[in-house]
């Protein structure tokens, strides 16, 4: 495979990561895997082999971080979260392999591709701005992740103008990117980004200088300047034209970050499984509304990540990969081009940001990343490879192109097959493509709760064989995805639908009580679990359990507002002396502490919470002023 193709390969591979959510939508990940499958085979099966490899120590240090990320992939509670991490691993190894191939095709192929998207991204974020849109992201959803790749971009393109000189359109094209990305990181307000840009401009900078003719120095020099302007200048319009008061909120998430890491320092939560264990890892913010409103899914740092999810040895061997890379450059610092430095500043911006964001929970910053990671420690070949690589190297693309190729297709028609499917019931056709799904890939959690919603339907109009299959499908559920409390709870609903309806007995009742305590201890700071479980006692006929379960979800959620309707529910209706005076207090509180007409929830989990449903307020208000008499 010629080094040309590889370069555009890469290249188009680059620019479809940019689309769709950051390369992270369904679409964009498959093509850009069965892309990457291709490259691979194609690099491995066919003559001649490349003339250049990544350099050793670096590729080993990367290797030994892929290995620990294994290690703990096969011990992971959820298996196909840790599936999912793998292959970001192989995408991000198998894009350095290819770029680190042929780096004279690199060099030819990919600025002028990345000066493509770096405009079309910059001019995209400029217009939705003037549309409306506070903070724009381009295709990219989170601004924050636009402006990394933007960041990155813009300072590989000021690299290459202070190399080798290209033709006079090809230097007008890259400077007027470099125009259009700086315009939109600054409407995209990045703090990290800024952070980021600044530390790569310095880079850059310090390593170009000496090389830069005497004239050219004061265009440096105001180029650097130009560029920290106008990324300071985006964060202190963001933060003067908005009142936020969650803007120190990340550094607490970093903080409870590190808790989970002290509970499990040698393994972490394991690779994919940070978003289950983040439920119990929340805190409060005391002034707000609701306490635990704010979650968060991410450590919100991939410095962080790399300990808290892969465990510390694996950041260790992410660390020496880190120090050979630097060292390998250091070394050759005095040979290095103008588009290298390039590249190293903006591999330095994206490592600057990445200590305050999770910028690998996008493709096209990961792939950007290894494709300017593999073009720096490319070395040329030393020799041909012989029998027994060659062996090692056609095995190990076998399964790539498994694993990219045929493992992501069947995940993606899988996906397709069921992402648009309404929750519940199902007509026939509908059910059939949920069935394709599963076949597709049976690992999926959540396509198995969707059979048990739909074999429970409305609840009421099921028969027991209908329970079994729900029942089942529910409890598979919870094997594929253990500690979620989605799916503890999920099969928590299907327990408490049989007991209201086809088997009202003590045991069916006991059985879904326990299932609503197991999510509720897989999700500790999630009060709409314990709130559920008091609607469901209650209408059990059980008022003594209903109110201990809306206590404990009051005490969680001290100023909401439905646990107190469900409280003094559960008071009235087991009775006694004073209890339609402790309810009518408590129904007068919730009333106090719901939200003005006209408001909106700020998530669902505040709709559940603080937003009444008038029926059941005026039909216990009825309820306590008759109880009350005359």
């Amino acid at each position: 495979m010629s080094g040309l193709v590889r370069g555009l390969l890469v290249a188009v591979i680059l620019g479809v990561a940019t689309l769709g959510e950051g390369g992270a939508s369904a679409g964009s990940l498959v093509i850009q895997h069965v892309l990457l499958a291709i490259g691979v085979a194609a690099a491995v099966f066919l003559r001649p082999p490349a003339p250049f490899v990544p350099s050793k120590a670096p590729s080993l240090g990367w290797l030994a971080f892929a290995c620990c990320a294994a290690a703990g992939a096969i011990v992971a509670p959820y298996g196909y979260a840790a599936w999912l991490v793998l292959i970001e691993v192989a995408a991000f190894g198998s894009v350095a392999w290819l770029a680190a191939g042929d780096p004279a095709a690199w060099t030819r192929v990919l600025p002028p591709a990345v000066a493509l998207f770096a405009g079309a991204h910059g001019a995209a974020a400029v217009v939705q701005r003037f549309a409306g849109t506070a903070r724009p992201a381009s295709t990219f959803l989170n601004p924050n992740h636009l402006a990394a790749w933007l960041s990155a971009a813009t300072l590989l393109l000021a690299g290459s103008l202070t190399g080798t000189p290209a033709s006079r359109r090809a230097r007008w094209f890259s400077a007027a990117s470099i125009v259009l990305a700086l315009a939109g990181l600054f409407v995209a307000g990045s703090r990290g980004a800024a952070l980021g840009l600044l530390a790569g401009s310095a880079v850059l900078a310090g390593a170009t200088w000496p090389r830069v003719p005497v004239r050219a120095r004061r265009a440096l020099v105001a180029a650097v300047l130009a560029i920290g302007l106008a990324a300071v200048a985006g964060v202190a319009a963001r933060v003067l034209s908005e009142d936020d008061p969650y803007r120190f909120h990340r550094i607490r998430i970093w903080s409870a970050a590190l808790h989970g890491l002290a509970q499990s320092p040698w393994a972490g939560t394991g690779p994919g499984q940070f978003a289950a264990a983040a439920a119990n890892l929340n805190f409060p913010n005391e002034n707000t509304p609701l306490r635990f409103d704010r979650s968060f899914r991410t450590p919100h740092s991939d410095v962080l990540r790399a300990a808290c999810e892969f465990g510390i040895p694996a950041a260790l061997a992410a660390l020496a990969a880190a120090a050979c890379f630097a060292t390998a450059l250091w070394r050759r610092r005095a040979r290095l081009t103008g588009i290298e430095h390039g590249a190293i500043a903006a591999l330095g911006a994206l490592a600057v940001q990445a200590v305050v964001d999770d910028l690998s929970t996008r493709p096209a910053l990961t792939l950007l990343g290894a494709s300017f990671a593999g073009f720096l420690v490319a070395v040329p070949r030393e020799a041909a490879p012989g029998a027994a690589d060659r062996v090692a190297a056609r095995a190990a693309a076998l399964l790539l192109v498994a694993a990219l190729g045929a493992g992501e297709v069947a995940g993606f028609l899988a996906w397709d097959a069921s992402h648009a499917l309404p929750r519940g019931r199902l007509t026939a056709a509908q059910l059939d493509g949920l069935k394709r799904s599963i076949a597709w890939n049976p690992m999926v959690p959540d396509a198995w709760e969707r059979l048990a919603e739909h074999a429970a339907g409305d609840g009421t109009s099921w028969d027991v064989l209908g329970y079994a299959a729900a029942r089942e499908a529910a409890e598979h559920a919870c094997r594929l995805q253990p500690v979620d409390a989605v799916y503890a709870r999920g099969a928590a609903r299907i327990e408490a639908a049989a007991c209201l309806s086809i088997l009202p007995f003590a045991a069916t009742r006991d059985h879904a009580v326990r299932l609503y305590e197991t999510a509720a201890a897989l999700a500790r700071t999630d009060a709409t679990i314990p709130l559920e479980a008091a609607r469901f006692l209650l209408r059990a006929g059980d008022p003594s359990g209903a109110r201990r379960a809306a206590e404990s979800a009051l005490r969680l959620e001290p100023r909401a507002a439905v646990p107190r309707l469900w409280l003094a529910e559960a008071i009235a209706a087991a009775g006694g002396p004073g209890a339609a005076v402790e309810a009518r207090r408590l129904l007068d509180e919730a009333i106090a502490l719901a939200p003005p007409a006209g408001a909106i929830p700020t998530s669902p989990y505040d709709a559940s919470l603080r937003w009444l449903d008038p029926a059941l307020v005026s039909g216990l208000g009825r309820r306590l002023e008759s109880a009350s008499g005359p």
